[in-house]
């Protein structure tokens, strides 16, 4: 079984459509592109502002790792965190 080519177009509406296409398509990968850019900026920014507040929350004399490990506890779901606690009170008693 031969598969057949069909030629393309060779007019110039034609070449004109896919000069559109193509500049309609560079045209949205530029915006995609910048947006990322822009939202990766804001990212940052706001990193250095987390990092500060740990900064600050260190400077008045608070455990920044304690900080950290109750702020990522307080994100998950408070059966799954007593179902952990409970696991790691058993390991313990295990090893004394």
């Amino acid at each position: 079984m031969s598969m057949t080519v069909v030629p393309l177009k060779d007019d110039d509406d034609f070449k004109k459509h896919n000069m559109k296409a193509v500049e309609t398509a560079s045209e949205e990968l530029r915006l995609f592109v910048g947006d990322v850019e822009a939202i990766d900026a804001q990212v940052s920014e706001l990193s250095r502002d987390r990092q500060d507040l740990f900064t600050v929350a260190k400077s008045k004399g608070y455990d920044v790792k304690a900080l950290r490990r109750l702020i990522a506890e307080r994100k998950r779901d408070a059966a799954e965190l007593e179902e952990e606690r409970l696991a790691v009170e058993q390991y313990r008693a295990l090893l004394l």
